[in-house]
C-alpha cells in the first residue's frame, strides 16, 4: 500500500501526531453532540470505512465459524464497550486525563495476555507495571494529594481496559487472519451491537448537525481512526514493539499539548509526573535484548490504540 523502507520513524510520527489528534477531535465534539449519539455515527462510518478498505486490498473475506467467535469478542470489548464508556468518560473527564489513562494500553494487554493466553512474564513486566501504576495513580488521585477520583476517570480507565482485552483476542487471532479484516469484520459486529442504542437514545439530533460537525465526524472516524490505525500497524511491522511504544508516547504527547492549546485544559504537574512513570513503565516493559522474544513480541503488536 506504501513504502515505509526508508522513512519508517518518518510516517510514525505523522500518523501518531494525527491519531493524537484524534482524542481531541471526541472531546471537542462532545461539548455539541452528546455521546452515545457520537459513537453510534463514529462508530458506523469507521466500520463501513474499513470494510471498504478490507475489500480494495483483500476482496471478499469469509471467516471461519471459530473466527467470528474471537471477532465477536473484540467487536464487544473493543467497539462496544470501549467506545460508549470512552465517549461518556471524556464528556466528564478532561482529555489530558483520558490520554494519559489510554496511555497505560500496552501495559495491561500484557497482563492480560498472560492471565488469559499463559503469556510469559518476566521481571522488566513487573517492574513496568509498579511504574505505570505510579503514574496512574498521580493522575486519578491527583498525585496523591486527595484520595477522590472523577467518574469519569474510572470510565475511561475500564474504557481502556477493555480495548486492551480486544487487543489480547486480535492478538490471538492475528496468526489466523490478515489485521486489516480482523479489524474491519470486528468493527462491523460492534456497530450491529450499537443498533441498540437508538432504541436508548434519540437519535434525531443528528439531523440537525452543522457541515462543520460531520466534516470533524469524518476526519475523527475515516481518516484518524480507520486510515490513522491501518497506517501505524503498517510502520510497527517494521519498528517492533519495542520501537512502536516509544510512538505509543508521541499520541500521548500530542494528546497533552493539543488539549491545552486547542481546549484550553490546565496541564498540571501530576499530568507530567504521570506520563513520565507511565512512559518508563512502558519503555521498560517492551524493551529487551532476547531476539527470540523481540520476534514474538513483533507479531504480536498490533495492540495499537483506536480511539
Amino acid at each position: 500500500m506504501f513504502s515505509f523502507q526508508k522513512h519508517t520513524y518518518l510516517y510514525a510520527t505523522i500518523i501518531t501526531i494525527l491519531m493524537g489528534h484524534n482524542m481531541l477531535l471526541v472531546k471537542s465534539l462532545l461539548y455539541t453532540v452528546e455521546p452515545l449519539v457520537l459513537t453510534f455515527v463514529r462508530m458506523t462510518l469507521t466500520a463501513l470505512a474499513l470494510l471498504a478498505i478490507c475489500y480494495f486490498v483483500y476482496g471478499v473475506v469469509k471467516p471461519t465459524m471459530e473466527q467470528w467467535k474471537l471477532l465477536t469478542l473484540i467487536g464487544f470489548f473493543g467497539v462496544f464497550v470501549h467506545q460508549i464508556t470512552l465517549a461518556i468518560g471524556l464528556e466528564t473527564s478532561h482529555a489530558t486525563n483520558g490520554a494519559l489513562i489510554l496511555g497505560l494500553n500496552p501495559i495491561a494487554t500484557t497482563l492480560l495476555g498472560a492471565l488469559l493466553l499463559k503469556e510469559t512474564l518476566f521481571r522488566r513486566h513487573y517492574i513496568g507495571v509498579i511504574l505505570s501504576f505510579i503514574g496512574i495513580c498521580f493522575i486519578v488521585f491527583r498525585g496523591f494529594s486527595s484520595f477522590s477520583f472523577s467518574s469519569g476517570d474510572i470510565l475511561l480507565f475500564f474504557s481502556m481496559l477493555a480495548q486492551a482485552l480486544s487487543f489480547v483476542y486480535t492478538r490471538k487471532l492475528s496468526g489466523q487472519m490478515k489485521i486489516i479484516p480482523v479489524t474491519a469484520y470486528s468493527y462491523l459486529v460492534g456497530a450491529g451491537m450499537l443498533l441498540v442504542l437508538p432504541f436508548v437514545q434519540d437519535m434525531t439530533s443528528i439531523f440537525t448537525f452543522s457541515a462543520f460537525i460531520w466534516v470533524k465526524i469524518l476526519l475523527a472516524s475515516v481518516v484518524l481512526t480507520a486510515f490513522g490505525f491501518i497506517g501505524f500497524n503498517l510502520c510497527i511491522q517494521r519498528l517492533g514493539a519495542g520501537g512502536a511504544s516509544i510512538f505509543l508516547n508521541v499520541i500521548t504527547v500530542t494528546a497533552l499539548i493539543g488539549a491545552v492549546i486547542y481546549l484550553g485544559e490546565e496541564l498540571l504537574i501530576q499530568h507530567i509526573f504521570g506520563f513520565l512513570f507511565i512512559s518508563v513503565g512502558i519503555w521498560v516493559a517492551t524493551h529487551h535484548k532476547d531476539p527470540a522474544v523481540k520476534t514474538d513480541l513483533q507479531n504480536r503488536s498490533h495492540s495499537v490504540s483506536s480511539s
